[in-house]
């Protein structure tokens, strides 16, 4: 910075100061344009577009990814190592999602003694109100 005598020492780690940042001044004056992409929005967006593909003899519209992966899949079934080796590290980066525990939708007896006392506690509210109010009127 400038010292009191108007003299600047220019040096290892002290740059002119024609060259150094101006305060209030951005050193990215445009900025990210608008609607630049991330590459995996574009990953994303590319693999979400359907193809048709001939399956069976019958063709049906599938997403890029699912046919890459069923390109992939048919390899590692006709033996390459190479597509082998990519299927089972993208089934340990994915692997299947475990199934819900199907949970009783009905109620067991904890949950029928919880919601008797509560049933219970708000009619015991309701007497003691109606009591409070007949005994305010007389």
């Amino acid at each position: 910075m400038a010292k009191k005598d108007g003299k600047y020492e220019v040096g290892f780690g002290k740059p002119p100061e024609s060259t150094q940042f101006q305060k209030g001044v951005t050193g990215n004056p445009k900025g990210r344009p608008k609607g630049s992409k991330s590459i995996s929005g574009i990953l994303t967006k590319m693999g979400r577009e359907r193809v048709k593909v001939a399956i069976n003899g019958k063709t049906r519209s599938i997403t890029k990814l699912e046919a890459v992966f069923m390109q992939l899949s048919n390899k590692a079934a006709s033996g390459d190592i190479r597509a082998i080796r990519e299927l089972l590290a993208a089934h340990r980066i994915f692997p299947e999602p475990t199934e819900a525990v199907e949970s009783d939708v009905g109620s067991n007896d904890r949950d029928d003694a919880v919601l008797k006392g509560i049933v219970e506690r708000m009619r015991s509210a309701k007497d003691v109100a109606k009591q409070t109010k007949t005994e305010k009127k007389k």
